[in-house]
């Protein structure tokens, strides 16, 4: 086994990651107040989508710019990081039960429930419930994993991790396809934006756990911060309105689910893991050194692989002559 050397994690981004989380409460008490206006006054939610959209811009900007490679890390930061993977497994499994029960048992479908839902529909659920359930055992696996060994970073299984991609794909797919008209679209489009870099952040988040640098990508922080600043106002949005029990403003959260709660709190766990954590170097297999072969051409360079004192010439006259030597 050997070591990769140590490089420096995200300092620079501290200050960005410190900013995202009450950034995001002050954009969800925004969204609380605005959206029962939504209905009538539709420009002061726009104002909010606009300002939430400039955040995120300037958010990955200056990740991009401050930042360097991804790497594992160690301490309490890697703790910190497999908390935030067991709940995110925790909530994925609870929606998966919660989701199949209501479905067997008072064939009711995840939103978007439809009167008469189609075959594809009913595929296109199975399939996320299905795959909602496989991710939260791989996010069980991740969190044991991270907390035995002390730090982030390398997984053995690889596909698995990309698990957590399919669930937001089809979790996609079933909300594109529902929507009837460009308003429903815009009602939910921040919701829309949050399952897109969902989907971006498993993505680089499975080329992180794959281990190799060149697979770690260098926007991996940024998209980690602008994921747990999304999930975090929809889910703060989606638990104030249901508080206030505005079952109009109520709806424009509708798409938000349980999953959305651990990947904030993932999201943001993992950023600051790699903004505030040690640098922690990682044991990567020894691949064997392979021989070089292709130079051996017509026996060039055949003394270093069969010396003489691989084989023994046999010579009858010279046994002959030690023969007459020991009888004389």
């Amino acid at each position: 086994m050997k070591h990769v050397a140590k490089k420096t994690a995200y300092p620079d981004t501290r200050h960005a990651c410190l900013l995202a989380i009450p950034t995001a409460v002050v954009i969800a008490l925004l969204r609380t107040v605005l959206t029962p206006l939504a209905t009538a006054y539709p420009l002061p939610y726009g104002i909010v989508l606009g300002v939430a959209a400039l955040l995120l811009v300037g958010l990955f900007v200056f990740c991009r710019i401050r930042q360097t490679e991804p790497v594992a890390v160690g301490g309490r930061a890697a703790a910190v990081a497999a908390i935030g993977a067991a709940v995110t497994g925790a909530t994925f499994l609870v929606f998966a039960v919660v989701s199949a029960v209501n479905w067997v048992a008072f064939n009711v479908m995840p939103y978007p429930n439809k009167a008469a839902p189609a075959n594809i529909d009913k595929m296109f659920c199975l399939f996320m419930i299905g795959t909602a359930a496989l991710s939260g055992l791989f996010f069980f696996t991740l969190a044991i994993r991270w907390l035995r060994a002390g730090y982030t970073g390398r997984y053995q299984l690889l596909v698995p991790a990309l698990v957590p991609v399919i669930w937001s794909w089809f979790r996609l797919i079933r909300y594109i396809t529902s929507y009837a008209s460009l308003v429903g679209l815009f009602r939910d489009l921040y919701e829309l934006s949050t399952i897109l870099f969902e989907m971006v952040f498993f993505f680089l988040f499975a080329r992180y756990l794959a281990g190799d640098e060149e697979n770690r990508s260098p926007f991996f922080v940024g998209v980690s911060l602008c994921t747990g600043f999304l999930c975090t106002v929809s889910c703060l949005t989606q638990a104030a309105l249901f508080v206030v029990q505005n079952e109009t403003a109520f709806d424009t959260c509708a798409l938000v689910v349980a999953p959305d709660f651990g990947v904030a709190l993932l999201a943001f766990a993992v950023a600051f893991a790699q903004c505030f954590g040690k640098p922690q170097a990682e044991e990567v297999p020894e691949q064997p050194e392979e021989i070089d072969t292709t130079s051996l051409e017509d026996g060039e360079g055949a003394e270093f692989l069969i010396g003489d004192d691989w084989f023994t010439v046999y010579d009858p006259d010279e046994n002959e002559e030690e023969v007459d030597e020991q009888a004389e």
